[in-house]
């Protein structure tokens, strides 16, 4: 079971889950990543302001299709990562939002990165806002629930 947490200001929190993120490409860049959890979201991405913290030079990295969402379209780019949540650990293919011109960047400098299906589908997700909770249950943990 990975268990998370809600995030934010008072009355707007959200489910987010703490993960560590590898790029074996760059042996250098390795740390850790606050994730808002969206279903939304086909895959899971990197918010400009994590790449930064993780000191991940965008320039070397292939151009991506664009990522749409609320805010229009941003270009990304994409690396091989590992992802590490507790104990589990998935190779996947990252995309990083690579905002062009200061005025997107500035307009994309406060979102999160965001945990995706690509990662939410190996899961069952239970999210209760009332206690707190956020956990992704494993398919035994959540088969052992017997909620049909």
């Amino acid at each position: 079971m990975i268990r998370g947490y809600w995030g934010g200001h008072p009355g707007r929190t959200r489910p987010y889950v703490i993960a560590s993120v590898a790029i074996p490409s760059f042996p250098d860049v390795r740390g850790i990543v606050h994730f808002l959890v969206d279903t939304g979201a086909d895959s899971t991405l990197l918010a400009p302001r994590d790449a930064l913290e993780l000191r991940i030079d965008l320039a070397r990295l292939p151009a991506n299709s664009a990522s749409t969402g609320i805010g229009g379209r941003t270009p990304t780019v994409c690396v091989e990562a590992v992802l590490t949540l507790d104990t589990l650990t998935f190779p996947i293919a990252l995309r990083i939002l690579a905002p062009v011109g200061r005025r997107q960047q500035e307009a994309l400098s406060f979102i999160p990165s965001l945990l995706g299906r690509d990662i939410l589908s190996r899961f069952a997700l239970f999210l209760e806002e009332r206690t707190n909770r956020v956990l992704l249950l494993e398919p035994s943990e959540a088969d052992a629930l017997a909620l049909s």
